[in-house]
């Protein structure tokens, strides 16, 4: 593990012998596909630990989005372990640390929070759940991200949800906040619709809000939230590859986040795709790290 400023200060491990309930990890990983760069989200995790550092005094001071401080007046639970030792060009090993990451932290008890990386980092990142299942998947995105490949390859960042649709493990998916255009065509949209996957565009969410995405979870569910940073709006979250307007807002995204987690138990996260050298003025990283806050809280509160 690189060494790192923690998010919000906090450091590796728990004082003593205590357990930590949330284990946090960066995976700087990005797919090589001819012809382009794959290091454009590797620094996301960096930046975004950056913009948590104003706020590591005040972690036990009121919390207004979690109407209480962050760890809900119980000593911290959180840990961040830094990014893992990912080796530019080298998918398959990068994807095996995720993986092997992932079912660390799950076998300990630990919820996993990972920072990618690329929108194809998730892939890894849900493989990992196999021994934690069933599990739901709750993915906020721009696209769908249904291509079976592209150029050859059928782990980059246009196939996340493809590939969790292949896994035994995930028992649904929800997919929030698309708009515009993207990779899918219309054989990926049927491709989707025929596996069952509930969607809601952004226009449907500012029009009805989320509670269509909600319903579709059963309640109880243990469920993975995945965030791709262009699943919100650009105002707000410029510092990625592909800008669209019309995106969801922080707000209704941190609402939707604790919508998710009354609805069941967020059972893992993950946040990718900033692009930190698209960013203006830190805003990117500052939501970001705010949304990690939120994830945290949320699973604190969790029974």
């Amino acid at each position: 593990m690189t060494q790192h400023p923690g998010f919000l200060g906090l450091s590796g491990a728990l004082a003593g012998e205590a357990r930590p309930r949330i284990v946090l990890f960066g995976a700087p990983h990005g797919t090589v596909y001819p012809d382009e760069d794959p290091s454009g989200c590797a620094a996301a995790a960096a930046s975004i630990r950056a913009a948590s550092q104003e706020d590591a005094a005040l972690v036990d001071n009121w919390d207004f989005d979690l109407d209480g401080p962050l760890f809900d007046g119980q000593p911290a639970c959180c840990v961040d372990t830094g990014d893992l030792p990912t080796r530019p060009g080298d998918s398959a090993a990068n994807r095996a640390l995720i993986e092997a990451r992932t079912r660390e932290i799950l076998a300990s008890g630990a919820v996993p929070v990972m920072i990618g990386g690329d929108d194809s980092t998730p892939i890894p990142f849900l493989a990992g759940f196999a021994d934690a299942g069933p599990v739901w998947i709750v993915q906020i995105d721009a696209h769908i991200d249904w291509r079976d490949d592209v150029r050859g390859e059928r782990h980059g960042y246009s196939s996340p949800m493809r590939r969790a649709s292949e896994m035994g493990h995930v028992a649904g998916l929800v997919q929030v906040g698309m708009r515009a255009v993207g990779s899918a065509r219309a054989a990926e949209v049927d491709a989707a619709r025929r596996y069952g996957a509930t969607i809601v565009t952004a226009r449907q969410v500012h029009a009805h809000g989320f509670a269509a995405a909600v319903d579709a979870i059963p309640e109880g569910a243990k469920i993975v939230i995945t965030l791709d940073c262009d699943g919100l709006d650009p105002a707000v979250m410029p510092g990625v590859t592909a800008r669209t307007p019309g995106g969801l807002s922080y707000t209704q995204v941190i609402e939707l986040i604790e919508a998710v987690a009354r609805r069941g138990r967020i059972a893992g996260f993950d946040l990718v795709e900033l692009r930190p050298s698209s960013d203006i003025a830190g805003l990117s990283a500052l939501t970001a790290s705010r949304i990690l806050v939120n994830v945290i809280g949320r699973i604190v509160r969790q029974a």
